[in-house]
């Protein structure tokens, strides 16, 4: 018998229990791989590419290994508020588990602990350490620009990068998200792929939305390993460890041409009210259905620029103030509404710079904190 508290247990099994995913359709990955011994139980869930443990408390005499049902589970999670004591049960032949809390009792058949596939976590090239909740912000604000080409994996996921210092890329052909990461300290190098210019790892899409939602707010300390092909994620009571995207991304310095120092400065919120005024007037595509990627114009004049978008009835224009920056007085750039819009969010900034590009219909940047840049391809109106 393993005797704990219920609410330990479930804020453990809150944790991990989105793992499997779609996966969970093979038998042993719609179970738990429970292992409680000295005091302490650790739960483990897993889809084949990524999977996560977490250790808690526990009164055990001896070792128990075995994977029980995600149903027992959901049974602790539903029952916490009440008395706190909560036992898991095991038959002599391990094949059975029993799951009381007071009166509620769940009996479930189980699997050998020892059939749970388990991701083989090797010697680490590189180690870092950081701040969860940081590694979560750099992670939010790179992932507007991923891209779901099924032709174009390497763009899935967000890309750490080694190259004066470290970053983490978004991009999806059309635009990139450029975020640093601010000095986290680091041992050993990221590897490289046929190239020396682009050092890094690249984190499949699913494990970058499993560590925001496992870290988002927690501002302890973390370690983050791997290797070519793994990257591990450690805090006090929690492991992730994922297999990385098997590709070489792409050369991305050549999506990002030279930035102009001319600039215009205008509010983040004011740009932001403006292209959501502009996007009321509906705009349909060549087989009438309404278009969800519009796009804007954007005028640039010596105190203010000028929007403009085009709708199936009429047009919708509007205009903010700025400051110009040496920007020539109607220098034009015309884009995706929701690029900018995405990198207005992710520059986190209550002012934003737009820097024109030095050629007509060449991408242009976003600028807004310090360590985040954002460039944006143009598109034709």
């Amino acid at each position: 018998m393993i005797k704990f508290s219920v609410a330990g247990f479930a804020e453990a099994a809150k944790a991990i229990r989105n793992i499997p995913g779609a996966s969970r359709e093979i038998e042993i990955l719609d179970h738990a791989r429970l292992h409680a011994r000295k005091g302490q139980m650790t739960l483990t869930m897993s889809d084949l590419d990524i999977e996560a443990h977490v250790t808690f408390p526990c009164e055990v005499k001896g070792e128990v290994l075995a994977a029980v049902p995600r149903a027992v589970l959901e049974f602790f999670i539903a029952r916490t508020g009440g008395d706190d004591a909560g036992t898991l049960d095991f038959d002599a032949d391990m094949k059975q588990v029993v799951a009381r809390h007071g009166k509620g009792r769940v009996t479930m058949q189980i699997l050998p602990g020892s059939d749970f596939y388990l991701i083989e976590t090797t010697k680490f090239d590189w180690t870092m350490k950081l701040r969860a909740h940081e590694l979560c912000e750099v992670l939010r604000r790179c992932e507007k620009a991923l891209s779901a080409d099924l032709n174009r994996i390497m763009l899935h996921g967000p890309f750490l990068h080694q190259r004066d210092g470290l970053k983490l890329i978004g991009a999806d052909g059309h635009r990139v998200h450029v975020i640093d990461l601010d000095g986290p300290e680091m041992t050993g190098d990221l590897p490289q792929r046929n190239t020396d210019i682009l050092p890094g790892i690249i984190v499949p899409p699913k494990t970058a939305k499993e560590i925001q939602r496992i870290f988002s707010g927690d501002e302890s300390e973390i370690t983050v390993s791997g290797t070519d092909r793994l990257l591990v994620i450690e805090a006090e009571h929690l492991r992730i460890a994922s297999k990385l995207i098997d590709a070489t991304y792409i050369d991305y310095p050549r999506m990002v041409p030279q930035r102009t120092e001319s600039r215009i400065v205008v509010s983040a919120d004011a740009l932001g009210r403006a292209l959501d005024g502009l996007l009321v007037v509906p705009k349909s595509d060549a087989k009438g259905k309404r278009e969800t990627v519009r796009t804007v114009r954007i005028t640039m004049r010596e105190d203010a620029i000028e929007l403009f978008a085009r709708g199936d009835g009429g047009d919708a224009e509007d205009a903010v103030e700025i400051t110009n920056e040496g920007v020539k007085d109607g220098t034009e750039i015309t884009f995706a509404a929701n690029f900018l819009r995405d990198a207005i969010e992710a520059a986190g900034a209550k002012q934003i710079a737009i820097h024109p590009p030095a050629d007509f219909g060449m991408p242009f940047h976003i600028t807004g904190a310090e360590g985040a840049m954002f460039v944006i391809g143009q598109r034709r109106m």
